[in-house]
């Protein structure tokens, strides 16, 4: 069996999400962990490890990211996978709620060579940390942990990407007031004046002042209005982007379907769940969408299978063929289901790869 894959596949997709347990330590209002219906579980170490391997030996993968559902520090083996995933030369992507964040794990975290790592901050001060994340936990030591995890990586001779992710409710206002988010970076300049405090509070902790006043000047040039990327020191960067529905994950009823739009899974990136479940996106949080089972097949014989194919170009032509992807793509009214379609292949057909190739250092 060749070991390339099918021409209806990228030959290298930028990330393959591995989800490591699909287990958290928080329960935030904004995530659909709730809604989940599948198992409970951990990786097998084993099984992460073959997963790696192969991801490997077939060369298709940028980078391999922990992430999907769960809070990947929970494994017991992660760091024990990740040493796995360098001797297999894999770039290896961490995301991270930094809930776990104590100072030994902070040293092991920073002497392993991460290719990126992403803290889900989210919720941006203490007010809407404790409201939305369910945890008890003091925010001021949590926002220490996350500097000093911050500082510790960049002191390294070849730091990783670090990016802090912060999300906004600009657009969310009725899916908000259903699951009593409360409404936090609401306007642009609320997001600003965010950003620019983290900002300082990163910097100050690296030592680094040097061109203060131009980076505010960019701070300045933000919006409220969709996804924004600030280096703010070297090789770390703020991402900001506006709180989602997971795909109609808290929709108050079903959706109604619809059968054109784009998607970008098994275009730029696919999952494995902690199953061995593969997936055809990151959004499939509850395991919609399965291809196969790293149990029973290999990953080169998932992903040469003739319902994937049938998928993916679909997906070419801006149709939607498995019935998950018709209602994740769909709305809560007809007129949206008329519109969505045409925005999802705007969104993500054209400008999505125009912000790749503009913001390539942190495209993943």
């Amino acid at each position: 069996m060749s070991n390339s894959l099918p021409p209806y596949l990228p030959e290298r997709f930028k990330r393959i999400h591995l989800e490591l347990t699909n287990r958290c330590n928080f329960s935030c209002l904004f995530c659909p962990d709730g809604k989940m219906t599948r198992k409970r579980g951990i990786m097998e170490t084993e099984l992460a490890q073959s997963a790696l391997d192969q991801i490997a030996e077939l060369g298709v993968a940028e980078k391999v990211t922990f992430h999907v559902m769960g809070e990947p520090l929970l494994h017991p083996d992660f760091f024990s996978i990740c040493d796995h995933a360098k001797r297999r030369n894999l770039k290896v992507g961490l995301t991270t709620n930094g809930a776990l964040l104590k100072p030994e794990t902070i040293d092991r975290l920073a002497r392993r060579d991460l290719h990126q790592i992403d803290v889900s901050l989210q919720t941006p001060d203490a007010a809407s940390f404790g409201a939305t994340r369910g945890t008890r936990m003091d925010f001021t030591k949590y926002r220490t942990n996350l500097l000093d995890l911050l500082a510790a990586c960049m002191a390294r001779p070849s730091p990783p990407i670090f990016k802090i992710r912060i999300m906004t409710t600009r657009f969310a206002r009725r899916m908000r007031e259903r699951l009593g988010i409360p409404d936090f970076l609401g306007s642009t300049d609320a997001l600003r004046r965010t950003v620019l405090e983290w900002t300082l509070q990163v910097r100050e902790r690296l030592g680094n002042t040097d061109g203060t006043v131009e980076l505010r000047r960019r701070i300045k040039k933000i919006g409220i209005y969709g996804w924004n990327v600030v280096e703010i020191s070297p090789r770390v960067f703020i991402e900001t982007y506006v709180l989602t529905d997971w795909g109609n994950a808290f929709a108050d009823a079903p959706p109604v379907e619809v059968s054109r739009g784009y998607c970008f899974g098994m275009r730029d990136h696919f999952a494995i769940l902690c199953s061995g479940d593969v997936v055809l996106c990151c959004i499939d949080y509850d395991g919609k969408t399965v291809m196969g089972n790293l149990h029973s097949e290999s990953l080169l014989e998932i992903l040469k299978s003739p319902a994937l194919q049938e998928i993916v170009e679909a997906f070419r032509r801006g149709a939607l063929v498995h019935p998950h992807c018709r209602q994740c793509l769909g709305s809560s009214s007809r007129l949206g289901a008329l519109v969505k379609p045409a925005a999802s292949i705007l969104a993500l057909k054209v400008l999505k790869p125009f912000l790749y190739r503009k913001y390539r250092l942190f495209d993943e």
